[in-house]
């Protein structure tokens, strides 16, 4: 499960669950997925070779043939100021988004990269040349087929805005049409993740229509111009109240059999509504009456609440994401390694899990990649949860440093990130650390981190990735904190383009060496996933993913 060995040591508020399995309060599903949230807190209760837990993805039996028809109603922690796949990597966005867009790959049940809209690929033997035949007869949501014009438009819009993109583009030479339905991108040096790159995540490449695109210019996309290529299409958005899908009848899909990600997409639902819903306590009674089918997030307090509910159904996930405590290494005290190497030393993460999560939902466990990923190494474990103040007073010493106050922001909006950053608060005063807790709204929050100068720490989570060039901070030096150095440029460049799977593992491995030597951000606990939902949805979990925002294709609503 982890790099240490937690059966002997770690606390009866841990539990172990079988990383092959779902857990359900109620029973329904079996399995996970494999492969690629004191005092003074909120109430809160492709593949390479390496150490990697036995996910295995299983179906459970589904009772009763889908159903057409009805409106399903999610229960949204907000609603995003747009929908622009592009321009955000934001959880709510990711879910939203992914039911009306499409990306040239995407991840099957086993998280293999595999096509979408993208028909297949071609490398040529240096991997430097790759051939993307596209899908024909794909239709846009305004009635236009998807064509390779299309596909090199969204790219380069993409590039340049995106971390991943950055990312490729370091090596890309050009991306040009072959045909009206084929793209040829040549790059400088191999990019051997670059499918998985381009593929279904948080901020992907989604592919819109050339002409969309060309009018918005270098605006964010209006609801106006919300156009994909997937089961559902937008219809409308009323501020506060809700974002409204329909089934698209022109949906052009692969034919295979559901898969994770992946495999034909059924809109069986008429209409999809994302309805903001900001208050945890509404969320819940709101699917308690069955006002809301599925709730985006769940605290284990409102867990308890709905009990044996018969028409609740909650399931208890796999890791789905791991908290982190970010450090500005780009300007101020958190620039010194020696400082943030003393927060390393401060830092003990099981008080953070319970503060985040609660008991029996989140684990310890060092590995910057989570268990169920092909990438889990347990290099650097003597530097994780080392909880000793005494260890971070001598490196503050070492440091020079003079009791300067250390900024810690957070926001209340996200009371995961809240109590962590509480708990951390806590924990570095204890360690001879002068704290000054600055909290805001999350709109204040995001912009004070673009202002290096405005911050020192912060709390957020790395979510869920199958290949750790799809981490913004790993893969890019200008995401959160700009963890940036020769020696983890030349490790990421060998990530990037070794071609061997066992030289890219150990390429990740001297990376996760890097992030405990240079301890440019804390991580602190994997976080189970938590899915509530109504018992009328069906389909959901059984066929799609949950790490990355699940898809309501192919789900319907039982009477």
């Amino acid at each position: 499960m982890t790099t240490r060995q937690y059966d002997e040591q770690q606390p009866a508020a841990m539990v172990q669950p079988d990383h092959g399995r779902r857990l359900s309060r109620r029973g329904v599903l079996r399995a996970g997925a494999a492969g690629f949230a004191a005092a003074g807190v909120a109430t809160r209760a492709s593949a390479a070779p390496g150490s990697r837990s036995s996910f295995r993805a299983t179906v459970p039996h589904q009772e009763g043939e889908p159903r057409r028809g009805g409106l399903l109603r999610v229960a949204a922690t907000g609603q995003p100021a747009g929908l622009d796949m592009h321009l955000t990597n934001q959880r709510t966005v990711t879910m939203i988004g992914w039911q009306m867009y499409e990306a040239l790959f995407t991840f099957d049940k086993d998280y293999q990269t595999v096509p979408m809209l993208a028909a297949g690929v071609e490398a040529s033997a240096d991997g430097l040349q790759y051939t993307l035949p596209l899908r024909q007869g794909v239709m846009f949501h305004n009635g236009e087929e998807m064509k390779a014009a299309d596909v090199i438009a969204s790219f380069n819009r993409w590039a340049p805005v995106s971390n991943l993109g950055q990312a490729i583009s370091e090596f890309l030479q050009e991306i040009t049409e072959v045909d009206p339905y084929t793209v040829s991108i040549t790059l400088t040096s191999p990019v051997v993740a670059l499918p998985s790159m381009m593929a279904r995540q948080a901020q992907g490449l989604s592919i819109h229509p050339k002409s969309v695109l060309d009018a918005a210019g270098s605006n964010p996309l209006t609801d106006a111009q919300y156009i994909g290529t997937g089961p559902y299409q937008f219809v409308e958005r009323q501020a506060d109240r809700f974002t409204r899908f329909q089934r698209f009848d022109g949906y052009v899909g692969v034919e295979s059999p559901p898969s994770g990600y992946a495999g034909s997409k059924a809109a069986h639902l008429d209409e999809i509504e994302f309805v903001p819903v900001p208050d945890e306590a509404a969320r819940v009674a709101g699917l308690q009456s069955g006002e809301y089918h599925y709730l985006e997030e769940i605290i284990p307090d409102q867990i308890e609440v709905l009990g044996d509910n018969p028409d609740v159904n909650i399931q208890i996930l796999p890791p789905r994401s791991y908290g982190i405590i970010v450090l500005n290494n780009a300007a101020g005290p958190m620039s010194n390694v020696t400082m943030r190497q003393a927060v390393q030393a401060a830092i003990s993460v099981v008080p953070s899990g319970l503060a985040t999560h609660g008991e029996g939902y989140f684990e310890p466990g060092p590995g910057i990649m989570l268990p169920q990923t092909a990438w889990h190494s347990e290099v650097g474990a003597e530097l994780y949860d080392q909880g000793d103040p005494e260890k971070a007073r001598q490196l503050l010493t070492d440091a020079g440093y003079d009791g300067t106050p250390i900024r810690v922001l957070c926001t209340q909006e996200d009371l995961g990130d809240y109590n962590a950053a509480v708990v951390a608060q806590q924990q570095l005063e204890e360690a001879g650390f002068t704290i000054s807790l600055e909290v805001s709204d999350e709109a204040t929050l995001e912009e004070n981190i673009e202002d290096d100068a405005a911050w020192d720490v912060s709390t957020n989570a790395y979510v869920f990735r199958p290949d750790p060039m799809l981490i913004p901070a790993f893969a890019s030096c200008t995401f959160d904190g700009k963890w940036c150095s020769p020696e983890k440029e030349a490790v990421v460049a060998r990530l990037q383009t070794e071609l061997d799977p066992a030289a890219r593992f150990a390429a990740f491995e001297e990376l996760q060496q890097l992030w405990y030597r240079d301890a440019p951000a804390i991580k602190l606990v994997n976080n189970y996933g938590v899915a509530p939902l109504s018992s009328k949805v069906k389909n959901v979990l059984e066929t799609t993913h949950f790490e990355i925002e699940p898809e309501f294709a192919n789900t319907w609503l039982e009477e």
